[in-house]
């Protein structure tokens, strides 16, 4: 190995390990957690290792090209206010990340061989209202958009550099916030048109008048599809109609939950409305889905979305599992129905899970090649229970993106 390649190996090397030796500091955020041993050590061992392993190995000397993708990514994310001199982060594990503070969603455009742009954009605007007054009224919104430079290095190992520019609106405050970000990682192949990476990163969020100064810092998966890829056809596959492939996807849109019951004599009435850019927002309805061909019109699809929070010596999780039989109509126009199995838990209570039911009907179009979208209608239910004594119902029109995976 020449003294080029055993530079960009060190630099790589020298950016991962100060990005989690650096004092941690990030914004709080709303969710319950506890302060644990760090969260990043053990995966960040096993990156270097993996790296060192890809920079000795003879057939990654030569750096890959980019491609024009997209992705999804989620994984562990620390977050930090800055200067506090506290044992205060907040740990999260994010499957598939919520937006906040790193979008889920990203796009890679190449503008040379080893030289790329990627993008991420999360959004969400929700609002709170309780009939009685038991609860005040609320609305919030974010806008958070990142741009980057990739840079490959050697075989699949990039760095990259960007910043990141935040709008946050919480009922009558206002405000904008700027950001640099930094991330070393690695890629590789899964499949002719499919990508994998893993990645760590660091995003610095500056302070503004409502908002503390604060990092994040991440350990994250991804999988992303060649937007390029051609897929050759025959005359006889061309003139049959295939209505399901194997395919993994993100959603968002406007969600309308209406959650009803009492509590010690109390009569509670909320509702609140939610919209959320695909690959934001939290995990009713599952945002990620997969769809499994099962045979002719028929399918299953997975929804599913996990959230862990661990801060100030708490733990919250709450996980979503919505798995509906599909059936395709005619071409694009589809309908669904299927179970809900959402499980929540926290620090002093014992967890519990919480059955519903769905049905959903869509429509569904190729708009490039490997890229579906899809409108999907559908209305949840979920039951009361003697531990969680509120009935919820969803109604929800969402818009997803999926890339097939083979």
């Amino acid at each position: 190995m020449d003294w080029e390649l055993w530079m960009c190996v060190l630099s790589l090397l020298v950016l991962l390990v100060n990005c989690f030796t650096i004092a941690v500091n990030i914004e709080p955020v709303p969710q319950n957690g506890s302060p644990t041993k760090p969260l990043i050590s053990v995966p960040m061992r096993a990156t270097i290792a993996l790296l060192l392993l890809v920079a000795t190995a003879r057939s990654t000397l030569v750096s890959q090209a980019w491609i024009s993708q997209l992705g999804l990514e989620g994984g562990i994310v620390r977050l930090k206010p800055a200067g506090t001199h506290r044992n205060d982060p907040v740990d999260r594990w994010q499957i598939p990340s919520t937006g906040s503070p790193l979008p889920g969603l990203f796009l890679i455009v190449p503008l040379t061989g080893r030289t790329a742009l990627e993008s991420g954009l999360t959004a969400s605007h929700t609002k709170f209202r309780e009939e009685s007054g038991l609860v005040a009224a609320s609305s919030a919104s974010e806008i958070r958009f990142t741009l980057r430079a990739d840079v490959a290095l050697v075989g699949g190992a990039y760095i990259a550099a960007g910043g990141m520019l935040r709008r946050r609106q919480i009922n009558d405050s206002h405000s904008t916030q700027v950001g640099v970000l930094g991330a070393a990682g690695y890629q590789w192949p899964i499949g002719k048109s499919l990508h994998a990476r893993i990645e760590a990163e660091w995003l610095s969020q500056h302070k503004t008048d409502s908002i503390a100064p604060s990092n994040a810092y991440a350990f994250l998966f991804g999988i992303s599809r060649d937007l390029r890829s051609r897929v050759a056809q025959s005359a006889v596959s061309r003139g049959r109609f295939t209505p399901w492939r194997l395919q993994i996807g993100a959603a968002g849109g406007y969600v309308r939950t209406h959650l009803y019951g009492s509590i010690l004599g109390l009569s509670v009435s909320a509702r609140e409305t939610a919209l959320d850019f695909p690959g934001s927002g939290t995990t009713t309805p599952p945002p990620l889905f997969v769809d499994i061909p099962v045979r002719g019109r028929f399918a299953i699809e997975i929804g599913f979305a996990a959230d862990r929070a661990q801060q100030n010596g708490a733990t919250a999780f709450d996980g979503h599992f919505a798995p509906r039989l599909q059936v395709s109509i005619y071409h694009g126009v589809y309908a669904g129905l299927g179970g809900n199995l959402r499980y929540l838990e926290q620090t002093g209570q014992a967890g519990f899970a919480i059955a519903g039911a769905h049905v959903a009907a869509g429509y569904r179009q190729q708009v490039l090649d490997g890229l579906e979208t899809r409108l999907d209608i559908s209305y949840t239910v979920f039951k009361e229970r003697s531990n969680f004594p509120f009935a919820q119902n969803s109604l929800a029109a969402l818009l997803g993106l999926a890339v097939p995976l083979r």
